[in-house]
């Protein structure tokens, strides 16, 4: 397009400032959640026993989103030994189905 516009110089000055600005970009953010794992599971631990099954059920949500911000599972071992500490009927189905997932 840029070629049939008689706009060559423009694409490639486009093209010089999206590498000048790929270079001076932050790194992104850390997501693996394991890193500090015992800070994780505080801050996530009393969330609501909905959420959890809500995440556990969904598998596309469970493979790409859960195992991404949780890739070592140091974090959801936590959970597990968590839910599996709970006398609560909700708690026990949480963790057999974590223990299934880990």
């Amino acid at each position: 397009m840029f070629d049939y516009l008689g706009l060559t110089d423009v694409w490639d000055e486009i093209l010089q400032y999206l590498e000048l600005w790929k270079k001076e970009i932050p790194d992104f953010p850390e997501i693996n959640f394991d890193t500090d794992a015992q800070h994780t599971f505080e801050e996530i631990k009393d969330l609501k026993p909905l959420i959890f099954r809500k995440l556990f059920d969904n598998e596309i949500i469970f493979e790409e989103i859960v195992l991404t911000l949780f890739p070592d599972k140091k974090t959801l071992r936590l959970l597990l030994n968590y839910f599996e500490s709970k006398e609560t009927t909700i708690y026990k189905t949480l963790a057999e189905k974590l223990r299934e997932k880990i």
